[in-house]
């Protein structure tokens, strides 16, 4: 047009590389849904989790010495 921005045949405006340019001025670019990131919400599924989680117990602390020593001060 006459102030040198690139449009395509339906009207919108288009940089020089040929992407569509949105509202903000950054290019918009089609979103692959098969490579969509992941949010906590698509991991929360019960059926991945164990029914009876107490049962796994941590293996106990072996060290007794958890006083405080003066030469580390």
């Amino acid at each position: 047009d006459d102030n040198g921005d690139l449009h395509d045949q339906e009207g919108h405006l288009r940089n020089a590389a040929g992407q569509r340019i949105d509202a903000q001025g950054g290019s918009a670019q089609p979103v692959d849904e098969g490579a969509r990131p992941r949010t906590l919400a698509d991991y929360n599924h019960p059926n991945q989790f164990y029914a009876n989680r107490s049962a796994i117990r941590p293996p106990a602390i072996q060290r007794g010495d958890f006083e405080l020593k003066p030469q580390y001060y």
